[in-house]
C-alpha cells in the first residue's frame, strides 16, 4: 500500500473548525487508488474532518477545496482518474476567490 502525505492548510482546518488534526498527515492508499477513492475511504471512517471535505452523496471533494498533487493543481474533473503512488504529496487549500 502506497503511503501518501496529506498537507492541510491551517486556513482550511480553521475554516472547518478542526482542532484535532495536524497540518501533515501520512495515510495509506490502496494500490492504484485515485484521489477520490482515497477520500471516499477516509470519509467512510467517520472522521468529521473527512466528512466535511468529501461529499458522500455526490462522491466528490467539496468544491471549495483546491487539491494539489505534487505541486500541480488537480482539475476537479480528473480527481477520479489520477492514481496515487508511493511518496505522493496531496496539499489541500481553501479555494480563494476575489480580486
Amino acid at each position: 500500500m502506497p503511503k501518501v502525505k496529506l498537507k492541510l492548510s491551517r486556513w482550511l482546518l480553521q475554516s472547518l473548525g478542526d482542532e484535532t488534526h495536524g497540518e501533515e498527515i501520512l495515510v495509506r492508499a490502496d494500490e492504484g487508488a485515485s484521489i477520490l477513492t482515497l477520500f471516499r475511504r477516509l470519509a467512510a471512517e467517520n472522521d468529521p474532518l473527512w466528512r466535511k471535505l468529501f461529499d458522500t452523496k455526490a462522491h466528490l471533494i467539496h468544491p471549495s477545496v483546491l487539491v494539489i498533487l505534487n505541486d500541480r493543481i488537480v482539475n476537479p474533473y480528473h480527481q477520479r482518474e489520477v492514481p496515487l503512488k508511493e511518496g505522493d504529496e496531496l496539499t489541500l487549500l481553501p479555494m480563494m476567490d476575489g480580486g
